[in-house]
């Protein structure tokens, strides 16, 4: 009985190796904008290896959702280690961009 818990346990994380986590804002409908720290490389996922689409440079704002991602494996962006990403539309390109080098502020 006790191995087949183990067993269960070991399935449903191996099920949740390369996904990625939503954690969600608040339940209106708010929009929020993201603004660079620092320049930051837009992206077409949630990971350093995805294709870049665009930039965002220190200081520049574009829309973002207000919903935190969390891609699979932690990156070192901005003097910060995290699994974190934003993301963002800036002149029509939608995409992720480290959430350690953004600041979010709803607007």
């Amino acid at each position: 009985m006790h191995a087949g818990r183990i067993l269960g346990a070991s399935m449903a994380t191996a099920a949740l190796v390369g996904t990625s986590f939503v954690v969600a804002g608040p339940a209106s409908a708010a929009s929020c904008t993201a603004k660079a720290l620092e320049t930051v490389v837009i992206r077409s996922t949630t990971s350093t290896g995805g294709t870049a689409l665009a930039q965002l440079n220190k200081g520049e704002s574009a829309s973002a959702s207000c919903t935190m991602y969390y891609g699979s494996s932690s990156y070192e962006k901005c003097g910060i280690v995290s699994k974190r990403w934003v993301k963002v539309t800036r002149s029509g390109v939608t995409g992720y961009v480290v959430g350690t080098c953004v600041t979010i502020a709803e607007s």
